[in-house]
């Protein structure tokens, strides 16, 4: 219970402070990929209350709520770390690339909890809040491939100085011998391939089946 009253919390840290970082998002395809994750969130608490509500089925209905003012003390550190770093005055190019790397620390903190929680309701044979969790962590994992696609496709090369670019030259050839293993850095991504019904640009790293985080 405690874990769901925190993902609760999270998502709702999620759902107050993510529009205050889209508002300085510079390319569409970035925007499109957040306001659907976004547009997500409400549903992932629906299915936080739905599960409480199954912890507690043989409680009062007083000890099925969650408390709305319980504090995500580990999602909010990192919205405010996000919020430290856009502050800098960081260079148009810059920016984009630093929030997808904020978010994507958000996500993997969400996959890891969704992971313990569907764990822990796996263990204890409860199978509708097992399928619930599944669900939610299917989404988070999808919005997680769909940023490190969007960064490693075109947005970090953005980022990159003029004066840097040079040592990607001089790398080319040492590279060419990787292309297989890299071939998410090839994806092309548009507003058609975000919005496209159960499209997802990159390729899938999921590779636990108890929702493990996994590094990129």
């Amino acid at each position: 219970m405690e874990n769901i009253q925190n993902l609760y919390s999270s998502e709702d840290v999620m759902l107050q402070h993510m529009p205050l970082l889209m508002e300085k998002v510079n390319h569409n395809s970035l925007k499109n990929a957040l306001n659907h994750h976004l547009s997500l969130t409400e549903e992932h608490k629906e299915r936080l209350l739905k599960i409480a509500s199954l912890i507690n089925e043989n409680k009062t209905e007083e000890h099925a709520k969650l408390n709305s003012q319980h504090v995500a003390k580990g999602m909010t550190g990192l919205i405010e770390e996000a919020k430290e770093i856009l502050e800098k005055g960081l260079e148009k190019d810059v920016i984009d690339a630093a929030i997808i790397a904020a978010i994507q620390k958000m996500e993997h903190y969400e996959i890891s909890s969704y992971g313990t929680a569907l764990a822990y309701a796996r263990q204890l044979h409860m199978a509708k809040a097992e399928a619930l969790l599944n669900e939610t962590l299917e989404e988070e994992y999808d919005a997680d491939d769909l940023l490190t696609a969007l960064a490693t496709a075109s947005l970090n090369k953005e980022a990159v100085h003029e004066d840097l670019k040079s040592f990607d030259k001089a790398d080319e050839s040492s590279d060419n011998n990787n292309e297989s293993s890299e071939s998410t850095a090839q994806v092309h991504i548009n507003e058609r391939t975000i919005n496209s019904p159960g499209g997802r640009a990159g390729t899938s790293h999921r590779g636990y089946g108890t929702g493990e985080s996994r590094g990129h």
